[in-house]
C-alpha cells in the first residue's frame, strides 16, 4: 500500500510561487488592458506628470482676489434680482 506523500520539494514550491509572482506576460497584459480601459473612458490618473503651477506674485494674488470678489458680488446681485422677479411671477 502506497501512502500519498503530500510533501513537496521546496525548490518546486519556490519555483511555482516565484513564477506566479514574477509573471511578466500577465503583468504586461494587465497593463495593456488598463491602458485600453483608460483610453476608452478617458480616465486621467493623478500620478501622471502635470505642470506644476509657478508661485504667484503679490500683484497676481491681489488681481485674482479682486476677480473673485467681483464675481461673488455679481452672483449676489443676480440672485437678489432673481428673488425679486420671482415674487412678481
Amino acid at each position: 500500500m502506497q501512502i500519498n506523500n503530500r510533501n513537496e520539494d521546496l525548490t518546486k514550491v519556490f519555483d511555482r510561487t516565484w513564477k506566479a509572482n514574477h509573471n511578466d506576460d500577465v503583468k504586461k497584459a494587465r497593463e495593456r488592458e488598463k491602458n485600453f480601459i483608460d483610453k476608452l473612458f478617458n480616465i486621467k490618473h493623478p500620478t501622471e506628470k502635470r505642470n506644476t503651477p509657478r508661485p504667484l506674485s503679490p500683484n497676481e494674488q491681489v488681481s485674482n482676489l479682486q476677480k473673485n470678489i467681483n464675481g461673488m458680488n455679481s452672483f449676489n446681485n443676480q440672485t437678489k434680482l432673481n428673488n425679486i422677479r420671482g415674487k412678481f411671477n
